[in-house]
């Protein structure tokens, strides 16, 4: 593990917060994948993320905690704080599994609370 791909993935998560993910450094084929039973190409991960960004009052913050490494995977643990326009809260968990080419992204797997998600946000609005 490189101090840039952890330098990387960090910055991956501090800019879930401004809503879009494209222009952090991922390979061409890279895919988020989701514990929802959903795998997402980076470009339809960042259209979904813009959509539930739209419904907070200012992104959802993720909030790093434990790191670990092992090759050329990075694992971080997390939570958020979001404020929603509806009037809910959404504080998730979160494990974060970056796996890199070089110092490149090429799939992450976010493990969170997926009920969670659905309960607080309007999964229909766009």
């Amino acid at each position: 593990m490189t101090a840039q791909q952890q330098e990387n993935a960090l910055t991956l998560l501090a800019k879930i917060q401004t809503g879009s993910i494209a222009d952090a450094p991922f390979t061409e084929d890279a895919i988020w994948w989701w514990n929802g039973g959903l795998s997402f190409p980076i470009a339809a991960f960042d259209a979904l993320l813009g959509q539930l960004h739209a419904q907070t009052l200012e992104g959802i913050a993720i909030i790093p905690g434990l790191i670990m490494t092992q090759g050329d995977s990075l694992m971080i643990e997390a939570t958020s704080a979001s404020g929603l326009k509806n009037g809910k809260q959404y504080n998730n968990r979160y494990i974060f599994l970056i796996h890199f080419d070089g110092d490149r992204i090429r799939e992450v797997r976010e493990y969170s609370d997926t009920a969670h998600v659905i309960a607080t946000f309007d999964m229909g609005a766009g």
